[in-house]
């Protein structure tokens, strides 16, 4: 029969052991986003030629400063101000190919010339913003991680 003491240290070291775990699991990939993220430095860049009607095409600049392989790459088109959000396809500007699995880039710089198509709906509301975000499955294998991609704030069409 167990003693009182070990159903004592059961009854203490079996929740927080399972409370533990949780955290860990839960925590860890936020603070490695937050502390270690695998791009740094990013940025976009686009002139008045890159905005066409059902089109926002831009430059998106990065440096990679860890190993990881992208599992998926999200865009979407908000209003800014609102909470909704319409799945963007993205296409590389120089082919036109929709970007359907993220390759892996090389440590240091990188770029990426993309381009969204807007639906008719949304082409002349003011205020679009594009936002992305990528995961990464981290080297180690514990876990993903997913990180911000820079806001594009989409310029009104030409009157």
């Amino acid at each position: 029969m167990l003693s009182a003491k070990t159903v004592a240290a059961v009854g203490v070291w079996a929740p927080a052991g399972a409370i533990g775990t949780a955290l860990f699991l839960y925590g860890t990939p936020m603070l490695e986003a937050r502390f270690a993220p695998v791009l740094t430095e990013q940025r976009v860049e686009f002139d008045g030629e890159d905005r066409t009607p059902g089109r926002m095409c831009w430059t998106w600049h990065w440096v990679k400063a860890r190993y990881a392989q992208p599992v998926v790459v999200s865009w979407s088109i908000t209003v800014d101000g609102t909470a909704v959000e319409f799945p963007a396809i993205t296409e590389r500007q120089r082919d036109g190919a929709v970007l359907r699995t993220p390759q892996a880039s090389a440590l240091g710089p990188g770029r990426n010339d993309l381009c969204v198509i807007i639906p008719r709906d949304l082409d002349r509301v003011p205020g679009l913003v594009i936002r992305g975000q990528i995961n990464y499955r981290m080297p180690h294998g514990l876990w993903t991680i997913w990180q911000e991609l820079p806001v594009v704030r989409v310029p009104p069409l030409p009157s």
